[in-house]
């Protein structure tokens, strides 16, 4: 079985690339020509997601297609026609299964493909109705109808699509049903676990040596949050109704440790925050606001291995991210404090039973619910409190991303490539 992945954005076709390879399926990852560049963009390059990347680079392609309006329809606007897909094409028909994320049905509905499985990398469909693109699509200018065009061709794509498959409920869900597409629940292995721990030896190295000391310091109690800062409203960026699904609500993070700091602590705290978002200096300002710039440490956009190491050897406790809007999920430093039994805080926008019903198992049981900046507060007192002989370990959780996550995930996805190649052989 050949099976292409098709686009990276958020990692998780190079996270599903190496399950793959690991229960020896024949997969390649085909990166889009913007995908893992800019300043913001490094984290969705495979090389910042891997302990050793020179053990995937023959699995692994770049395009020169972009996940983007010029593979699909051109710009007209700046006199481009679009660009040829053929040898792409041709390429691809080398494959019993493509997967795709992104803009990838558009591109098949260019190619006159159709694609195999498509997954959203968005909440609400890329190009479809997801935050930023939804915007886009409302705001009338001159490229007001080239949007809409790729808008139609990515919906037509999606409805030739052999398997649309959803791991985000709510708008995402909304928004098939809107269109009458069928889909299927199923996760993506979206955090791939490494086979072995990580020495730390390459890490140390990458890491300023004044903020490797205040990370190692064993007489701190250490929160980590890689999350990125989005939670200040831009009305010229964001559309209103879809909000909810982007809003990390970082401020209640911020908030809710002030309290906890409040308490007259005996001991040395510091919450690490990543420098990484639109709303970087509104969370400096507020910090400053409540006078707690000498319990904050910023700490730079770093590669997937950096922050495992750090999770894995110096977190107390860590944050996932506060989306707080019913159905939505998680990402990848979730799954990741999930996989290594780190203690940390994440809103759960699941009753337990609407999730068992829904995935057909239950919540990683030792997930700390944030709904508010006093559920912040309970949490990072408990976990000091009980952390004061030493770091605390939530091993329920890692049993559970083993068995439902990781490999035990990839197989479910293998059953269903089979599923859909005897369909193909019988057409």
């Amino acid at each position: 079985m050949k099976v292409a992945l098709l686009g990276n954005t958020c990692n998780n076709n190079f996270a599903l690339l190496r399950y793959l390879l690991d229960l020896n399926i024949d997969a390649h990852l085909y990166l889009y020509s913007n995908e893992g560049k800019s300043h913001e963009n490094p984290i969705h390059a495979p090389s910042w997601d891997s302990v050793d990347i020179k053990l995937y680079q023959k699995s692994i392609s770049c395009l020169d297609i972009p996940n983007g309006l010029v593979s699909v329809i051109g710009r007209p606007d700046k006199l481009t026609l679009p660009l040829d897909l053929s040898n792409f094409s041709n390429e691809l028909s080398e494959y019993d299964i493509c997967v795709g994320s992104g803009l990838t049905p558009a591109i098949f509905r260019r190619m006159n493909k159709v694609l195999d499985i498509f997954y959203p990398y968005g909440v609400g469909i890329e190009w479809l109705a997801d935050n930023e693109c939804k915007k886009k699509l409302e705001t009338l200018n001159l490229q007001w109808p080239l949007r809409k065009l790729l808008f139609y061709t990515q919906l037509d794509g999606l409805r030739k699509t052999r398997k649309v498959i959803n791991w985000l409920p709510g708008i995402t869900e909304d928004t098939l049903k809107k269109y009458s597409i069928p889909f299927s629940y199923l996760h993506i292995p979206a955090y791939y676990l490494e086979s072995k721990p990580i020495s730390g030896i390459n890490e140390r190295k990458h890491l300023d040596k004044t903020l490797l000391e205040k990370i190692s310091n064993k007489q701190t109690f250490k929160i980590f949050s890689f999350m990125r800062h989005i939670w200040v409203f831009d009305k010229n960026k964001n559309d209103i109704s879809t909000w909810p699904t982007c809003n990390k609500n970082n401020n209640l993070l911020i908030i809710g440790f002030k309290h906890f700091i409040d308490q007259n602590i005996t001991r040395e705290c510091k919450l690490f925050l990543s420098s990484w978002g639109d709303n970087v200096e509104d969370s400096k300002k507020l910090i400053a606001e409540l006078n707690l710039q000498p319990y904050i440490e910023w700490i730079p956009l770093m590669p997937r291995s950096i922050i495992t190491y750090i999770l894995s050897e110096y977190a107390d406790m860590a944050v996932g991210e506060f989306i707080i809007s019913p159905g939505e999920s998680w990402g990848s430093t979730a799954w990741e404090c999930i996989a290594h039994g780190v203690p940390f805080m994440q809103s759960v926008n699941y009753k337990k039973h609407d999730f068992k019903n829904l995935w057909g198992y239950d919540l990683p049981p030792q997930i700390l619910n944030v709904q508010n900046s006093d559920d912040v507060t309970r949490h990072i007192s408990d976990i000091f409190n009980q952390s004061r002989n030493g770091k605390i370990k939530c091993p329920k959780n890692s049993i559970w991303f083993k068995e439902y996550n990781g490999h035990a995930l990839a197989k479910e996805w293998i059953k269903l490539f089979n599923h859909i190649i005897l369909q193909k052989n019988k057409v």
